[in-house]
């Protein structure tokens, strides 16, 4: 529609992995308004994408892509009883992050050892909001033996944290 010459569009959808990419993609469009149509019934209400970048900026409008794929999409798997909502407020208290989601969403499947410093620190903070500790691997141990988490309620090892990057890398930079 943008290369058509329209300023103000409306997309319709049920599926909030089409509003993550309308926020991510707002910028590069070239778009006056961006609304989405979004939900059915009840449910059912118009969402204005323009505002949201204009609200949470444009590095971090740009790095969402990245971060649903991170933290949970259709074709990428979760963190074990870790939602969006948690994953946000990690991402409020820990912004390093959003440099580190918008370079994967540029450069799949690379991931630098810097970059993964910089997730697991997001990561067990995800888990652990108060927590000090960087990797991890250091934060599953502590949170498994001292704060006696059941294995379900702790982070991923830093060999699945890595895997479970790529494939979130390689699905935000292919959108």
């Amino acid at each position: 529609m943008a290369q058509q010459g329209h300023t103000k569009v409306m997309i319709r959808t049920v599926d909030t992995d089409v509003v993550v990419i309308a926020v991510a993609k707002f910028l590069q469009i070239g778009l006056e308004e961006l609304l989405v149509a979004f939900g059915t019934g009840k449910n059912y209400r118009h969402i204005e994408v323009h505002q949201i970048v204009s609200r949470i900026g444009a590095e971090k409008s740009q790095a969402l892509a990245l971060f649903h794929a991170f933290t949970d999409c259709d074709t990428v798997s979760f963190f074990s009883n870790r939602g969006k909502k948690s994953a946000w407020q990690a991402w409020q208290a820990y912004p390093e992050a959003t440099d580190v989601f918008h370079a994967l969403c540029s450069r799949p499947p690379d991931v630098p050892e810097t970059v993964i410093e910089t997730l697991e620190r997001f990561v067990v903070l995800m888990y652990d909001r108060a927590s000090e500790l960087q990797g991890v691997d250091a934060a599953r141990r502590y949170l498994f033996s001292k704060k006696s988490r059941e294995i379900e309620n702790i982070p991923p090892t830093a060999a699945a944290l890595l895997q479970h990057t790529k494939r979130a890398s390689f699905q935000a930079g292919h959108i």
